[in-house]
């Protein structure tokens, strides 16, 4: 698993130099698009360890169907809040500011 998530981010990372390299985005950019998705890999893997207690306590409590639709409703919100923070961060890029202008 942390060879796949390794390979990931090396593939990320090389996608982004392709960018810099094109003149698609700057060095600048580059480099809060990495800051930026090392942070938030690593928040959303804590965020989901943080649930399993509480998926398997449901599971318990309200059998596998309901935790399993529980867990559904966490993994939405999750996306639409990590979604709504790179929408926030991709605007803030100078590149997209300039092309926008």
């Amino acid at each position: 698993m942390q060879y796949d998530t390794q390979a990931q981010r090396q593939a990320w990372v090389d996608g982004l130099t392709q960018l810099r390299e094109q003149g698609a985005i700057s060095a600048d950019d580059e480099t809060v698009l990495i800051r930026h998705m090392d942070e938030r890999l690593d928040a959303v893997q804590q965020e989901l360890k943080a649930l399993v207690p509480e998926y398997e306590r449901r599971v318990e409590s309200d059998g596998r169907e309901a935790a399993d639709a529980w867990l559904g409703a966490q993994a939405r919100e999750m996306g639409e809040r990590e979604g709504a923070d790179a929408r926030r961060m991709v605007d803030s890029l100078a590149s997209v500011k300039d092309a926008a202008a």
